[in-house]
């Protein structure tokens, strides 16, 4: 592999790790001892702006040394960054902190996704489910005044029946009126003829 695509893919990974943590003056050079993909680049964090760049980076503040392969390890974090210093498979010049601190970064945190809307898409088709419902019972509550209506009439006929009963039994107390006004002149005659035997004894 040539060098160009071996710091092609040292560049994508660095790039997903978490720079927030760096020192802000930290400029790191990477020589990769490769006999097919030697070459030097830079890790650089200088003012909080990160960098990955295939040049080098002469006024650094470290520079380390190593095979593509452990390199690879150590971002993948299969190796320990101290443990492969003391064996001496990572050659460290300068700021030891600084080596470590690159080494030792972590991948971003995933963005979190937006919640789904599935939810409220349910809670629309309830509602629309309800409205029939509400719509059945508002046709129910029509029907009933209707069904006042309908009794309405039948109080109504009822009043014409009893009508004319009423009337029949006023037309029954006028004829029994006349009958009640003989009896009473009967009684009155019935009482003066007492009063016309009286007077003819005197004589």
């Amino acid at each position: 592999m040539t060098f160009e695509k071996k710091f092609a893919e040292f560049k994508k990974e660095l790039e997903k790790r978490n720079a927030s943590e760096l020192p802000t003056d930290l400029a790191m050079q990477v020589i990769m001892t490769d006999e097919d993909c030697g070459g030097t680049f830079y890790i650089a964090n200088i003012g909080g702006n990160f960098a990955v760049e295939p040049y080098d980076y002469v006024d650094n503040t470290v520079n380390i040394a190593a095979a593509a392969a452990t390199l690879k390890d150590l971002l993948a974090g299969k190796l320990d960054g101290p443990d492969a210093m003391f064996r001496g498979l990572v050659e460290v010049n300068g700021n030891t902190a600084h080596a470590l601190a690159v080494l030792g970064m972590k991948k971003k945190a995933a963005a979190k996704k937006p919640a789904a809307k599935k939810p409220a898409a349910k809670k629309t088709a309830t509602k629309k489910a309800a409205a029939p419902k509400k719509a059945a019972e508002k046709k129910v509550e029509e029907k009933k005044p209707a069904a006042k209506k309908a009794a309405a009439p039948k109080k109504a006929a009822e009043k014409k029946v009893e009508a004319p009963k009423a009337a029949e039994k006023k037309a029954a107390e006028k004829k029994a009126a006349p009958k009640a006004a003989e009896k009473k002149t009967a009684t009155k005659t019935a009482a003066k003829k007492p009063a016309a035997k009286k007077t003819a004894a005197k004589k």
